[in-house]
């Protein structure tokens, strides 16, 4: 399974709801790939992690063509950069579709475009072959369950799930010590965790700032 999804594909196809949207978790979503996408380089062992910077090595690229432009990007940087950072200026509309886009591609998911009140665009993307969840799914609960030991992935994916809020409602409730232990040595989840925060601060800063220009 870890062979055919990539850890930003795996992430996406988590979070995508029955009815091919994701709703509320949109946000945690687009900021949760910026942080899949160098989780999955780190398991390439293509990125290493030096508090408090990302490290790339110079070595072939991947072969896909959302990694790889991630990739290109830290080779290019001309200084290492916080991972925070990294995940923030990864974390876009842009990578989201590049990554969905893999996922219609590949047969997994469909592409539905319409226009809701005639106006405005949307996209829903029902799943067409359900085996790769499933499969991800069980490999997933089996580690929560203790019955499994965690793989890179598998551990990336529980992170990434942990710090954008949604595995618990994902996967139900967890043994709180087992995630922790699971997660001890990520540096890809606190990132996440911290660029979604810095978001949801400035969105309130700035709710809060239209209010008081609207009720002045």
């Amino acid at each position: 399974m870890a062979a055919q999804l990539t850890v930003p594909q795996a992430f996406a196809l988590l979070l995508l709801r029955s009815d091919g949207r994701f709703g509320m978790v949109s946000q945690g979503l687009t900021v949760g790939l910026g942080g899949a996408v160098l989780a999955d380089l780190e398991i390439r062992r293509l990125v290493t992690y030096e508090h408090p910077r990302v490290l790339p090595h110079k070595a072939p690229f991947t072969g896909d063509p959302v990694l790889d432009r991630v990739f290109d990007d830290l080779l290019s940087a001309t200084k290492p950069r916080r991972a925070a950072a990294w995940v923030g200026r990864f974390g876009t509309k842009a990578l989201r579709e590049g990554v969905l886009d893999q996922l219609v591609q590949a047969g997994i998911l469909g592409r539905q475009e319409r226009r809701v009140l005639g106006l405005f665009p949307s996209v829903a993307y029902p799943e067409r072959d359900g085996g790769p969840e499933k499969l991800l799914r069980g490999a997933i609960a089996d580690v929560l369950g203790g019955t499994a030991l965690p793989t890179p992935f598998t551990a990336a994916l529980i992170g990434l799930l942990h710090a954008t809020g949604t595995l618990k409602p994902q996967f139900g409730k967890v043994d709180r010590r087992l995630v922790a232990s699971i997660t001890a040595d990520d540096w890809v989840a606190p990132a996440v965790k911290s660029v979604l925060q810095s978001q949801q601060t400035a969105g309130g800063i700035a709710g809060a700032g239209a209010v008081a220009s609207a009720t002045s």
